[in-house]
Order: structure tokens, then sequence, then C-alpha cells
């Protein structure tokens, strides 16, 4: 049976309640689609979310699979390029012996590094900490520096909290201060030196200097600040205690880089480039900052490639192997 034509025809009244109630949904719908689509559409969040799904689906690495992960990056980033540096000087220096030989002694002291060495590290490392009252809280990643003349090395270290035990993960070669040079040259001071918010981090403008030096090396290239502390520099016709700014950084990559495994700085302990790209990707020291990351994710000093350790450190150690300065620095 059909309608009649009445009773289809809305009402005035009805018409006029459903175009107010249109009034009210539309704009609600628009709003909540252009929230959805803009928060597709921001990546700061995505971020997050993507970091915070992370830490909730991921467990993090076991201490030994993020050392043995790290020590093949470590071979493959940072000990690799520098014997090819070794090598690709020797050929350009071909023509001078001495060179040669110097060059020849530098790679046979990294290359003959043993477990003899590492465990003069191992002890010399709670030697330091427990002179300066300090202990490890929790496993966690260091760096250990020796100043002897004779060594020049930086070892990057595990300690594992729960057998109380530090692995190495690599070494490499470092320049500490040339106090022989005389004026602002230091001997680099031995301690532990904590990685703090306090002397923020920056980063090198890669610009040479007068002689055409870029002392913090390549632009962009990471610069830890440890403050200011005590080192020993020449005055007059001796010796005398005087304030530093104690820095690890890189240093020239054409002219410093070749001298590296010689006394050679100020004071700071000057590293390869590639243990600076290392240590910096890979968050070692930076205990302290990626606490200070959560909240600001996207800083200037974070660099987009940043792969953080689960097990970031805090500590730069700084010892000296001779015995000379073990006869004196026995715990």
């Amino acid at each position: 049976m059909a309608s009649s034509r009445s009773s289809r025809k809305r009402s005035p009244r009805s018409r006029a309640l459903t175009a107010f109630s249109a009034g009210l949904v539309l704009p609600l719908v628009l709003a909540l689609g252009w929230h959805a689509a803009l928060g597709q559409q921001d990546p700061a969040g995505q971020r997050l979310a993507s970091l915070s799904d992370q830490g909730q689906n991921q467990r993090p690495p076991e201490p030994d699979e993020e050392l043995s992960a790290l020590r093949a990056t470590f071979q493959d980033e940072v000990r690799k390029p520098t014997l090819e540096r070794i090598d690709r000087y020797k050929k350009l220096w071909s023509k001078s012996p001495k060179l040669q030989d110097i060059l020849e002694e530098r790679r046979q002291r990294l290359l003959s590094l043993g477990e003899r060495y590492f465990d003069f590290v191992r002890r010399d490392v709670a030697a330091q900490m427990a002179r300066s009252g300090l202990r490890f809280d929790g496993t966690q990643f260091f760096a250990y520096a020796d100043r002897n003349p004779k060594a020049q090395f930086i070892v990057v270290g595990l300690y594992d909290a729960r057998s109380e035990r530090i692995d190495i993960l690599g070494a490499d070669l470092i320049s500490s201060g040339n106090i022989e040079k005389g004026g602002d040259y230091f001997e680099t001071p031995i301690g532990v030196f904590e990685n703090l918010l306090d002397n923020f981090s920056y980063r090198a403008q890669g610009t040479p200097n007068q002689e055409g030096w870029r002392g913090l090396g390549a632009k962009d290239s990471r610069v830890w600040d440890f403050g200011y502390q005590r080192g020993l520099k020449k005055y007059k016709d001796g010796n005398t205690m005087s304030q530093l700014r104690l820095l690890m950084h890189s240093t020239d990559p054409e002219r410093g880089e070749p001298r590296l495994g010689r006394t050679d700085s100020k004071g700071c302990v000057r590293i390869s480039a590639g243990l600076n790209r290392f240590l910096d990707t890979h968050a070692i020291l930076d205990s302290h900052y990626e606490q200070w990351a959560k909240s600001r994710p996207d800083s200037w000093l974070f660099k987009k490639e940043r792969k953080p350790t689960a097990y970031p450190g805090k500590y730069l150690i700084i010892g000296d192997s001779s015995q000379s300065a073990l006869a004196v620095g026995k715990p």
C-alpha cells in the first residue's frame, strides 16, 4: 500500500532540529579528522611513540650480547681505520726510514696488546675507582686512557655488575699531554672523571687556526668536557700544579691523526675520528645525557644516526702504566 504524499513530508520543526544537529556534529567530525591527520604527520610524536613501544616490547640485550655486537663494530669502525691510516702514511713517507720505523713501532704496539696489559687495566680501574671513593652503579661501559708515553692507549671496557668483572671491548691510540713542550702544555692528570651535564658536551666547528690546524677535529666531531682539573706543568726552572680544562676530542684529520700514539697534546686526551664517532654514536659515556634526552629527543647535540647502547657509562679513567707512576700511585 502506497503512503500518502503528506505523510512523507517533514514538518518545519523537524527540519530545523536536523539542521541544528548537523551544525554541532560536523565541526566535531572535522576536528577529529584534522587531529588524526596531523597526528600521523607529527615526526616527534611518532619518534616518542616508537621509543616507548620499543621500550615496552623489546628486552635489553644481555651484556655479553651487547659486548659482542659492539666489538665487531669497533673492529670495523675504529681499529681497522687506525691500522689503515698507519699503513697509508708509511707509504706516503716511504723515503723517510725514521718515520717508517716510528709508524711501524706504533702499529706493532697496538697489535701486541693482550691479556697481560688488559689485566693491568682491570686492576688500575679498580684502584682508581677505590681511590676516588667511587663505584660503578650497575653494568656500564667506561673508557680508560693510559698516559704512559710508551703506551698511549685508550681502552673501552664494560663493567658487568652481575659478575663484577671488566670485559674489554677494544683499544686505540691516543695522544696525552706533553709537559716537555713547556708553556701551556700539561701532563694529563690521573684520576676518575665523570661526564656530567654541568660541563656540557659540544661539537667542533672544524675551522682551522692560523697554522691550518683543526684542533678539535673535523666539523661536528664530539667534544667531551670534564671541567677544570689540576695538572702538572713546567714553570720557570721546575714544575708546578695549575688548572687546565680537561677535554677528550678528535684532532686534525690530516696533521694530527698521524701523530696519535705519542704524547702531543696540551693536557687533553686526543682520540681518532673513528673512536670519536663510535663513542658518540653509541653513547658509551653518556649515561647522564641519556636520561636528559628522554625529555629532549631532538636536541642539537644528538645526531640522527645515534644508536645508544643499553649500558651507557659516565667515567673516563686516566692512568699511567709506567713503573714510576705505578710506584707513586699504588693504592
